[in-house]
């Protein structure tokens, strides 16, 4: 229905009208005049190659920026790379700084109701989405009592998806605590704080051990001492580089299927900022930037301290 919608509005009489009026409070689709028409991101195959072609040449020449602000991390494990130049400076650092700017790029954050703070955005399955990769720089968290695990990457095997929770709620319940009690765990693993040969088998079960090898870091304040500066500067040099490209960006944003049927740039920029991450993230592995397994493993899990206080900040 959202793809016909894309291609031309379409009479409301055509839409059964409690799914229509879910559709217009969830803010995927607006009603004009009789007309039914897009209101939020949808990406056709046309749409992509032509995100593609805009984002990539800005991708590349951001990544070599990147690099060059953030030589402190040619000497950091990767995983700290990925961690604090990725997600906090690329993904947390640049969304926050461009939130705060004025810019209203992040419409859909004022969104009040039953949907309230949530937006959905539509992608054709076709080459052109394909060709672009996963999103190396996904990331979801797990909170400890001291600890926070933050799991990045596509998709790939880690202790909270390791855990067969069966179908009881006591059996979920139990998992979840458990899982609660491994972030901690583990960080102290990795830290040195205790030793035990059980827990070390677990720990590479889920990736976060090869061999003797740790494949994890645990971040604290004295990563932040070390690396904030750079953090900064990633996140100024990025942020400002797309200030200076929005007018381009609403042009592109104006010329997609749903831009032509009156979606607001300020309306889609979520969507295209997946794009735009997905493709820095790419030429930053291309340039030798990061460096860790996600690609070839889908997943790696970083640790943090829970008193950081810039992390705290930016992961709200």
């Amino acid at each position: 229905m959202i793809a016909a919608i894309a291609g031309s509005p379409v009479n409301n009489q055509e839409i059964a009208s409690d799914l229509l009026a879910e559709l217009v409070e969830m803010h995927v689709l607006v009603e004009r005049d009789g007309l039914v028409r897009l209101n939020t991101a949808v990406f056709l195959q046309d749409d992509i190659e032509l995100i593609v072609n805009t984002i990539s040449p800005f991708a590349g020449e951001l990544a070599a920026q990147v690099k060059e602000c953030g030589r402190v991390f040619q000497q950091a494990p990767a995983e700290v790379t990925i961690f604090l130049a990725g997600i906090i400076a690329m993904v947390q650092g640049v969304g926050m700084r461009l939130s705060q700017g004025g810019l209203n790029i992040w419409e859909w954050k004022e969104y009040l109701g039953k949907y309230a703070r949530s937006k959905v955005d539509f992608d054709e399955m076709c080459p052109a989405y394909e060709a672009i990769g996963p999103d190396y720089l996904n990331k979801t968290v797990l909170q400890g009592e001291r600890y926070t695990a933050a799991f990045i990457g596509p998709g790939g095997d880690n202790f909270e998806s390791l855990a067969f929770t069966g179908s009881s709620d006591q059996s979920k319940s139990y998992f979840r605590h458990l899982n609660r009690y491994l972030v901690d765990a583990y960080a102290m693993l990795a830290n040195g704080e205790i030793h035990s040969q059980a827990l070390f088998a677990a720990a590479e079960a889920a990736n976060i051990y090869k061999g003797e090898k740790s494949r994890t870091a645990v971040i604290t304040n004295e990563h932040i001492q070390k690396y904030g500066d750079a953090i900064q500067s990633i996140i100024e040099v990025i942020s400002s580089y797309y200030e200076r490209k929005l007018a381009v960006l609403d042009e592109l944003l104006r010329s997609t299927a749903s831009g032509k049927q009156g979606v607001a740039p300020a309306n889609m920029y979520m969507n295209l900022w997946r794009y735009i991450r997905k493709l820095t993230a790419r030429a930053l592995y291309t340039n030798g930037f990061f460096t860790d397994s996600i690609p070839a493993e889908g997943c790696l899990t970083v640790f943090y301290e829970k008193d950081v206080e810039l992390i705290r900040r930016l992961l709200l």
